[in-house]
Order: C-alpha cells, then structure tokens, then sequence
C-alpha cells in the first residue's frame, strides 16, 4: 500500500506569496481525529508520508492579527515531511475573504461561529453561504498550557514558475488552555462527498484542545534540498 500522497500541488498556490508570519492574540480551538487513510492520502502532497493512524486537524481562530479581526478554520491532514509531524494544509476558510499570511494555499471566503451549548462549545464552519461542517468540544476542562503540542505546517508557495511545499514553525503562548473528552467534527447533510471536508470527517477523535493568548505561525520558508551522503 502507499505511504506517501496522492494530491499534486499545481495551482495549489495562490498568487502573491506572504511568508508572514500570522500573529493572533485571542483563542483557538484544535481537533485531532482519524480519518480514512484513502482520504488522507487523496489530500496529501507527493513528498509528504501517512502517519499511523491517519489523522485529520480542525484549528479554529478568533482574534486580533496585525490587520484587525481574523476568524477562520483550517483543514488538515497530518503527515511527516522531511521525516517531521506536520500539519499539511487541505483548505482554509476565513471570514471576509481575509487573507492568511503564513497559512497559503487553498482559501475560501465563509463564516466560522463558535458559541456555548450548556458547558460544551459548539462550531460551525460554512463556505460561500452553505453549512461544511459542525464541530463540539464537550464539557472542556482546564489544564497547563505547556502540556501541549503544537505541530508546525505544511504550506504552499511559487518558486521559479511551480508551485512547492514551504514550511511554517508555530509558535504559541498561552495563558490558559482546556481539554476536551469526546470531540468529533461532523459534515453537514447533503455535503458532497467529494469535498474534502467530507472525505476528511472523524472516525474516531484523539485529541481536542483549546487555548487562549499569542498564537504566531510562520513566516514560511521553502526549504533547502535534502542531500543525502
């Protein structure tokens, strides 16, 4: 079987590279789940690896950046590239079309709303006026900041005329952050299957986390080639 990606990245990248970084102080939700490894690997990059198990990444963001408000979600993949965890960018969705330096490749215009529903935390993400996708964070209960992980990004950029993979370190400082037990991000009914946001629903959850305070990712770099003695 496969261990490496499917997806070819051409016109993945859009025009005007912006390296960032993107700062955000504010807070954020991440949900970590299984998904299909078919799935995966359809929404992987050639030169990226599968994980075992495949897993998907849901980050939500609400704050203020260097521009003014920013709300969106990111869709990923996890996968290893130059032999590291990372989070491989699958599309983003940001509220008024914003652009999301740092965080480039696929990005549509849509709406993210994060509310309470009794003690959990309730999102829904839509794109271009039509419901993607709803996520909960039951019951979430606080914890030290430092007990979590946050993986760096896999990005798209143009070099020499092609579309590349560029990385984003992430750099994070909470003060204060939760867990959540039971989280699971659902497609909306009527979804077409083909969507990414379908084909890369949860199976099972692993993990889910929130967080409050400075949020930096990026600036993205390509990196140099691999040489191999």
């Amino acid at each position: 079987m496969p261990d490496r990606g499917l997806r070819t990245i051409e016109g993945l990248a859009p025009e005007g590279f912006d390296a960032g970084p993107l700062v955000i102080e504010g807070r954020w939700l991440q949900l970590t789940f299984e998904v299909d490894r078919d799935a995966a690997l359809r929404w992987m990059p050639v030169d990226v690896t599968r994980p075992i198990p495949c897993y998907g990444r849901l980050l939500v963001v609400l704050g203020e950046g260097e521009r003014g408000r920013l709300e969106f979600a990111v869709l990923s993949v996890g996968g290893r590239f130059r032999m590291i965890p990372r989070n491989v960018l699958v599309e983003a969705v940001s509220v008024g079309s914003a652009r999301l330096p740092a965080l480039w490749g696929p990005l549509r215009s849509g709406e993210v709303d994060v509310g309470r529903v009794g003690e959990d935390f309730a999102v829904q993400i839509s794109r271009e006026g039509k419901l993607l996708v709803e996520a909960s964070f039951p019951r979430p209960y606080a914890i030290d900041p430092a007990m979590l992980r946050w993986d760096g990004w896999v990005v798209y950029a143009s070099e020499g005329g092609r579309d590349v993979l560029a990385e984003a370190p992430v750099e994070v400082g909470a003060t204060a952050a939760w867990l959540s037990k039971g989280a699971a991000m659902t497609p909306a009914r009527g979804l077409d299957r083909a969507d990414p946001w379908y084909q890369l629903r949860t199976l099972l959850p692993i993990s889910a986390c929130m967080a409050e305070g400075r949020l930096a990712i990026g600036p993205a770099k390509v990196p140099a080639p691999m040489v191999l003695s």
